[in-house]
């Protein structure tokens, strides 16, 4: 059985305005001395085979040559990528956000894409926002006893699979089901 759940672009540009500004911590959360602050969107998009393009302003506080200054980016592209992974043997839907270009205000242009870079490997070992929907879906539920030969019915979540298109972002998963019988009990002939 397949279950199917799709976003129409205006639905993620709606949600992505309302999560937007965006702070992302990427060193000690209780010293916020490395983060990335995301405002001021100025385009959201679907980029087919790839996610959720946000252009947007940003606020970056990163240590460079030892100093921890603040960085405005007045131009920055970031992309929101979906996949589905195992996580703890079941299958999950993750997002992982890279910064595909950043325009860096008051960095020299030789350190441009070394912060980039350091701030790409943050985001990808620190941000990877998931749900295991395998293990949130895959169910048994059981039946009331006025189902004298139905003992419950047994849901498990086989596989997911996401697409990106420049209208949606579809999410599908495929389920079996079972309906295990009470012991003892059989239907009449």
């Amino acid at each position: 059985m397949k279950l199917q759940l799709a976003f129409s672009r205006d639905e993620l540009i709606t949600f992505a305005g309302q999560w937007l500004p965006l702070k992302l911590l990427l060193g000690d959360p209780s010293k916020e001395e490395r983060f990335l602050q995301l405002t001021d969107p100025s385009a959201i998009e679907l980029v087919p085979g790839a996610g959720l393009r946000i252009a947007c302003r940003a606020q970056i506080r990163w240590p460079v040559l030892g100093i921890s200054i603040p960085i405005t980016a007045r131009s920055l592209s970031v992309l929101l990528s979906p996949s589905i992974e195992q996580v703890e043997g079941q299958p999950a839907l993750a997002f992982r956000l890279k910064i595909e270009h950043a325009g860096l205000s008051g960095v020299p242009a030789r350190l441009d894409g070394t912060v980039t870079d350091a701030i790409n490997r943050a985001l990808s070992e620190r941000v990877k926002p998931t749900w295991n929907f395998g293990k949130t879906l895959t169910r048994s539920i059981p039946m009331p006893a006025i189902l004298a030969t139905t003992a419950a019915i047994d849901l498990q979540v086989q596989s997911g699979a996401v697409e990106v298109s420049r209208e949606a972002f579809t999410f599908q998963l495929t389920l079996g089901a079972e309906a295990p019988r009470r012991v003892g009990v059989h239907p009449v002939p």
